[in-house]
């Protein structure tokens, strides 16, 4: 019997990530990809996307309300999608209330997880995210008949994961995910028998702006951030989608930029592409995925900006290879 899959998508990476799911899994396939801001990247991720099979979602969030946003999205989708009986569903934000949804409609499928960057690696922040529940969303979940986060999370029976099992707390089957991006040294024939060192800064989003925590922790935090960002000690810069700040590359780039698009690509396909080119490239940046991704392949260094961020996240660095460096 052929089985019905339905993968929710919300970043670009979680994209590159269905692909290689894809690859190997068979049956009837289907993409939700509901984008969590209003980057020109997700669309260029959702048209990388290898199959015909999939749905955008546009992002048009309610102000005052991202649970009747959630609402909006569900009756978007088509009523065959919406009512499709499902055998397997693939998620890696747990907690989106329009999967709830799909899933309180599908409870005899298989809930399988995948990344979500290296949040659901944080054991801490994955429960705290899960356990959380507003009051408009348990109405919601009432009236449309979702399922809560936590019933989700019991039901999954496997992880789909780019990283080791030795920075995993998920005590569920696994299958590792390998060559997400490429950095073969045989494609580097062409290059230079000497290549040129690049330092590589990946931003992050320090913004004063941050409500998630306390502002003067978020001012300090941005403070130190810009400091970095802005010290020219870098060769190339790519910021944070949410940071308003722009790339940065050398003037021998000119031709590389011009095949590229760099502006709607993620910093791994960006650095990629780079080395590629025959460049040696040695990557800077400060609590992000993008650092862990690429800390097996380069040499990497995170900037910790206080005490908690080098605490919380200091181990998964340095398993994944790279260097903390204390700058507060």
């Amino acid at each position: 019997m052929i089985k019905n899959t339905l993968f929710f998508c919300r970043t670009p990476l979680q994209a590159l990530i269905i692909n290689k799911i894809l690859q190997d899994w068979h049956g009837n396939c289907h993409v939700i990809y509901r984008p969590n801001n209003k980057s020109a990247k997700h669309q260029y991720y959702f048209q990388k996307l290898q199959t015909e099979h999939k749905t955008w979602l546009e992002f048009e969030p309610i102000p005052f309300s991202h649970t009747l946003s959630s609402i909006f999205d569900w009756f978007s989708l088509s009523k065959e999608i919406r009512q499709k009986q499902y055998d397997y569903l693939f998620i890696a934000s747990i907690g989106d209330i329009v999967f709830s949804f799909i899933a309180a409609r599908n409870k005899l499928a298989n809930i399988y997880l995948f990344d979500d960057g290296t949040f659901n690696l944080n054991k801490r922040l994955f429960l705290a995210w899960i356990a959380a529940d507003s009051t408009s969303n348990r109405v919601v979940r009432k009236l449309l008949k979702g399922e809560k986060a936590d019933i989700s999370f019991n039901r999954m029976t496997h992880y789909f994961t780019i990283y080791s099992s030795t920075i995993s707390w998920l005590k569920i089957e696994s299958t590792k995910i390998n060559d997400l991006f490429e950095f073969d040294d045989s494609e580097l024939a062409h290059s230079l028998n000497k290549p040129q060192i690049l330092r590589v800064l990946l931003g992050s989003a320090y913004m004063v702006t941050e409500a998630a925590k306390d502002p003067a922790v978020i001012a300090t935090q941005h403070a130190l951030h810009e400091r970095i960002i802005t010290s020219g000690k870098f060769d190339i810069y790519i910021p944070h989608p949410s940071h308003p700040s722009k790339q940065i590359y050398p003037e021998s780039f000119k031709e590389i930029l011009a095949n590229n698009p760099f502006e709607l690509m993620i910093a791994e396909d960006i650095i990629s592409t780079i080395y590629k080119e025959g460049y040696q490239l040695i990557i800077y940046g400060f609590n992000s995925s993008a650092l862990v991704n690429l800390a097996k392949d380069f040499r990497t260094v995170s900037f910790a900006l206080d005490e908690n961020i080098a605490n919380e996240n200091a181990a998964m660095l340095k398993s994944a290879g790279a260097k903390v460096i204390k700058v507060f």
